[in-house]
């Protein structure tokens, strides 16, 4: 066998080498690119099945905002919020399922969500909170749920000009009358609500979202589960 031939053998195993790794490299970057593109569908995508599982009483207090808990529980929380605020919605959809699990479900605290939308800074806060209460104020439990869908697809909609359909998309979602959502949210019932909310809040000294109110203690959310288990202890429970 000539020389020739034995160099062009061996060209030929190399060049079948180069492409052998060449198509298991644009596999492998396949793979990750289509794992990517799953993680995100899923992740983006709205779901009622991840709000919260509440087994715990639910009302409006005598000022009007949303509880879940025994009114009869001794350690009061108020949690002063923005649906738009990020910090507030990585406490929602972490820390806040322990919360609900631990001290809210069995009856230790009562839990009520104080609205505080920061509107100079985030554009969708008014509205998200409003699109919270008209959710309620078809059915309480509902106030929750759409709570939730909200903080955990904030970063769908907290950029859009115009977040209204997309609100109305999660009321559907959520088993409501999307007719009457609409209505609501579009003559702004409960506007006047959220205002008197945010002046409250402001009066009360709150200065960032979210701060916690724990039996009359102000604390932010590094604090909330000790300042909990303090005032639980305080009780004798």
């Amino acid at each position: 066998m000539s020389v020739q031939g034995q160099r062009g053998r061996k060209v030929a195993r190399n060049n079948r080498r180069k492409l052998t790794t060449f198509y298991m490299a644009i596999g492998g970057v396949l793979i990750l690119v289509l794992g990517f593109v799953g993680v995100f569908a899923i992740t983006s995508k709205p779901s009622e099945s991840n709000v919260t599982s509440l087994t715990a009483p639910i009302g409006r207090t005598a000022d009007g905002h949303y509880y879940k808990g025994s009114p009869q529980a001794l350690v009061k929380v108020t949690e002063y919020g923005d649906f738009q605020c990020p910090s507030c919605a990585v406490y929602d959809t972490g820390l806040a399922r322990i919360i609900d699990r631990d001290y809210v479900n069995t009856g230790k605290v009562q839990f009520i969500y104080h609205e505080m939308p920061l509107t100079t800074i985030h554009s969708n806060a008014q509205t998200s909170a409003e699109a919270a209460r008209c959710a309620g104020d078809q059915d309480q439990a509902k106030y929750w749920q759409m709570h939730d869908m909200l903080f955990i697809n904030q970063n769908t909609w907290a950029s859009l000009n115009s977040p209204a359909s997309i609100f109305s998309s999660y009321a559907g979602q959520l088993g409501l009358n999307r007719t009457t959502f609409d209505s609501c949210l579009s003559s702004g019932a409960n506007r006047a609500l959220i205002d008197a909310s945010a002046q409250t809040a402001v009066a009360a000294g709150v200065q960032s979202t979210p701060t916690f109110d724990v039996n009359g203690k102000q604390v932010d959310v590094s604090k909330l589960t000790s300042t909990i288990d303090a005032a639980l202890r305080g009780l004798g429970k």
